[in-house]
């Protein structure tokens, strides 16, 4: 009892330092989409009208629902659901990380709590915790399909067999970059294989380790088409063009260390080649990303490789010097991944460094001044799914019209606006209009909407307030 409860408040307080980190950069202005994205849907499931159908996916469904209950039981915080998501799967990770290197990696409490500290302080470790629940459950389930595949290796039992296929479970409704990792994965899995396994049938093989995926996606897919709702209408993200020197760049990050030790094995097949495995599967996905950008920040596609480095240093063979090697690779790991950060191209990986080093991030100053100038106002017509900055900025709906009000509804199937204030994005010439307000009043563009007069412009938002009364 007394170990159990040592052992919780060694959880909390492990997610209560990873809520501190969040919060420094998100005091700094820095809030990334995809934690922006998640928590806004949750805020308008759980608070908006019970009419509001959403036109977005809810792919991927695990941090999405847990999200959703997040926000029912927390509905007035002021920290974001997914920050509390990511804190907590951030915390479980690392203690089991530390359970793992200890009781079955031989390693002493010391270096496992070495270990695991160089991990956490890890760049591309508290870049995937500010990106949200989404990467952080991806790299969850990289480090069980790690672990299950090297064990595999060695046992060849069902048990273990299921182990992979959960670990790419956790990976395929976790993120839809998660994808690109199961496919990523499938021409490596003959390598990590037993030969007898081969022997015996490679298709059956290959069906039993993809078919908890399968049949999970096929499973979404079917809900969608009952509720007419689609399951990924959209998988690619805004692209970084990046060039093969950038991409390299990234790749040094984790790359070497990962690399270094899986080749401590290399003179043990049995332990090397699932290990090469997953370390291709990883980068097999990182490689599919470059081309279809479902993941629109590359660092965060190499991220996952943080789960096959501690699989890989679980295994290693437990010879002198062990120990303090592990902890010098994961030293020169952390060093590398912090030049690396410095120098990654992507806006909203920049953005986090700079949070992280105390400068303002200037890209949150438009949804700042524009929540601010909204603050005291209400009756406020918003296309909520395609300016989700609104809301979370806001906090709540209460002051917002939504899809599924009817003064929503009717403005937007041939009515005439009647509330207050109208918020649009701005919209670059030729630039393809994604906001369904901007779609219906396109007049909305030159300011010349009949009734309304604009009252707030900035580099990223107008807002338009009524003036006149209609019968």
């Amino acid at each position: 009892m007394i170990r159990a409860a040592s052992w919780s408040f060694g959880f909390v307080a492990l997610a209560l330092l990873l809520l501190l980190t969040l919060g420094w950069t998100e005091a700094h202005g820095f809030l990334s989409m995809d934690v922006t994205d998640l928590w806004a849907k949750s805020i308008v499931q759980i608070e908006g009208p019970a009419q509001f159908k959403a036109s977005d996916a809810f792919y991927p469904p695990v941090p999405y629902a847990l999200s959703l209950l997040g926000q029912a039981v927390l509905p007035d915080t002021q920290v974001p659901v997914p920050f509390v998501l990511s804190a907590l799967v951030g915390a479980g990770l690392l203690v089991l990380w530390f359970l793992n290197l200890r009781d079955t990696g031989g390693f002493s409490g010391m270096t496992s709590a070495l270990v695991v500290l160089l991990l956490a302080l890890n760049p591309f470790f508290l870049r995937a915790l500010a990106d949200g629940p989404e990467t952080m459950f991806c790299i969850l389930g990289t480090w069980l399909f790690a672990r299950g595949i090297v064990n595999l290796r060695l046992t060849g039992n069902a048990p273990d067999m299921m182990k992979v296929a959960v670990g790419l479970l956790v990976v395929a409704l976790s993120d839809s970059y998660g994808l690109m990792l199961c496919l990523g994965a499938m021409p490596f899995m003959i390598v990590a294989a037993r030969p007898s396994m081969i022997a015996v049938s490679s298709t059956g093989y290959l069906v039993a380790m993809f078919y908890p995926v399968a049949a999970a996606v096929g499973a979404l897919m079917f809900v969608s088409m009952i509720f007419d709702s689609r399951l990924i209408p959209l998988l690619s993200e805004s692209a970084t063009p990046l060039t093969l020197g950038e991409h390299l760049v990234i790749l040094a990050g984790l790359g070497p260390a990962a690399l270094i030790a899986i080749l401590r094995n290399i003179m043990v097949p049995r332990l090397f080649m699932p290990l090469l495995a997953a370390v291709g599967a990883v980068l097999g996905g990182y490689t599919l990303n470059v081309f279809f950008h479902v993941e629109g920040d590359p660092a965060m596609a190499l991220a996952p490789m943080l789960g096959v480095l501690v699989a890989a240093i679980r295994f290693w063979p437990n010879l002198s010097l062990r120990e303090p090697i592990a902890i010098a690779l994961l030293a020169l790991s952390l060093l590398t991944s912090a030049v690396v950060m410095r120098h990654v191209a992507h806006d909203e990986t920049r953005a986090w460094t700079n949070a992280m080093l105390g400068a303002e991030n200037a890209a949150s100053r438009p949804a700042r001044e524009v929540v601010s100038f909204l603050r005291d106002k209400s009756d406020i017509m918003v296309d909520v799914e395609r300016n989700p900055e609104i809301v979370v900025g806001l906090g709540n709906i209460d002051r917002l019209v939504i899809a599924g009000e009817p003064a929503y509804d009717w403005a937007l199937e041939g009515g005439v606006p009647r509330t207050r204030y109208i918020v649009v994005p701005q919209q670059a010439e030729g630039q393809a209009t994604a906001d369904r307000i901007l779609r219906r009043f396109p007049q909305l563009k030159q300011s010349q909407m009949p009734g309304y007069e604009e009252v707030f412009q900035n580099s990223r938002w107008r807002v338009f307030e009524r003036v006149n009364e209609w019968n």
